[in-house]
């Protein structure tokens, strides 16, 4: 079997047969124990001080677009999908052909404007016509009056069927029936729902095409019940991915939703990142690590001076130079050489950072 002892310990234990070297048990989380002037030399001893500084804590999520910087593309006609130019994750720019569909409401259209435009020239004719005869006063002023609404109505029609085909991305000047999907703004394609052969409708409210500007990209991470006290809005915080382990992303939080997840019990927290690089991905995976604004109150003691028993950190307390009392204490963080509490021994106390190293042994 085997059993777990500090050096201070052992000592006890190699003078446990003089009558006043036993340790004095106190309770299940302290005990005393009694050594020699001569023995206590060989020890370290520092003390437990109060320290103040921000709180850590360290969070899990992942990036996403950003929400703010999405655009949807929605049909706005009917059609067949004749051809797709743009896969997920394309760079695309503002007015680039994402796809092509054959559209008979396109047809349609590009048929009214060719009738709008005779129409339109048949109008220029007949006010062309109605001034002169004015001039010759064969027609009065009335009929000329109604040969320039003719041509402005006219006209008006040719502008609006021109703009309903520019909005379409078609040829006015050809009846193609073409129907062309158009990138409205400078970006990535970070969703498709669109195939070619693929009948779309346009009252269907399926976005073909999602595209972001990624120069800036949100970290959403989950908040526990147990730590929303311990997140603020505008808490700095430090940000690591897989893929990139030794580049820091700094940012801060933006926003604390108000809603809890009733599953999981967490909130979400959202941190804008410049992305200006291009590194940060959708979907990746994120280490957040949120520094509190707020000064914290904290126990801090030498990581040396703990010592690991029986499943349980102790430390061993010097009362005086000769009489220790071994207590257990529960551990915050460690963060290398020194180790924040959250109980177990108090600012002030005296406790033994060298001479307290762990030993094992076997016992029969």
């Amino acid at each position: 079997m085997r059993f777990l002892f500090s050096v201070l310990s052992i000592s006890i234990l190699a003078s446990c047969t003089s009558k006043n070297a036993a340790p004095e048990q106190q309770g299940d989380d302290k005990s005393v124990i009694k050594i020699t002037k001569q023995q206590s030399k060989s020890l370290g001893i520092d003390t437990v001080k109060e320290v103040y500084g921000q709180k850590e804590l360290t969070l899990t999520g992942k990036v996403t677009v950003d929400q703010d910087k999405v655009t949807s593309v929605f049909p706005i006609a009917s059609g067949n999908v004749v051809k797709v130019n743009v896969s997920l994750g394309d760079k695309v720019h503002k007015g680039e052909v994402l796809a092509l569909l054959r559209s008979s409401e396109v047809n349609t259209t590009q048929s009214q404007y060719e009738m709008a435009l005779s129409d339109l020239k048949l109008a220029k004719k007949n006010l062309d016509n109605s001034e002169e005869l004015y001039k010759s006063n064969y027609y009065s002023q009335n009929q000329v009056l109604s040969a320039q609404n003719d041509y402005k109505k006219a006209q008006s029609n040719v502008n609006m069927l021109k703009q309903q085909l520019k909005i379409y991305g078609a040829n006015p000047e050809e009846n193609d029936a073409v129907y062309k999907i158009l990138a409205p703004i400078d970006g990535y394609i970070v969703d498709k729902n669109i195939s070619e052969n693929m009948q779309v409708r346009a009252d269907n409210g399926t976005d073909l095409f999602m595209v972001s500007y990624m120069n800036t990209v949100w970290v959403v991470a989950d908040v526990y019940e147990s730590d929303l006290s311990r997140v603020h809005t505008d808490d700095p915080v430090e940000i690591t991915t897989i893929a990139y382990p030794d580049k820091v992303f700094d940012g801060k939080i933006q926003k604390i939703n108000t809603l809890l997840d009733p599953t999981s019990k967490t909130l979400k927290v959202r941190i804008v990142l410049d992305n200006s690089e291009g590194l940060l991905k959708p979907d990746m995976f994120a280490s957040i690590k949120v520094h509190s604004q707020k000064q914290q109150q904290y126990i801090s003691i030498p990581t040396k001076a703990l010592v690991f028993e029986n499943n349980k950190y102790e430390v061993v307390v010097a009362k005086s130079d000769t009489t220790f009392e071994k207590r257990i204490v529960k551990i915050l963080r460690s963060d290398g050489d020194i180790t924040y509490l959250i109980s177990g021994v108090s600012p002030g106390e005296r406790i033994v950072t060298d001479g307290s190293l762990i030993v094992a042994f076997d016992e029969e």
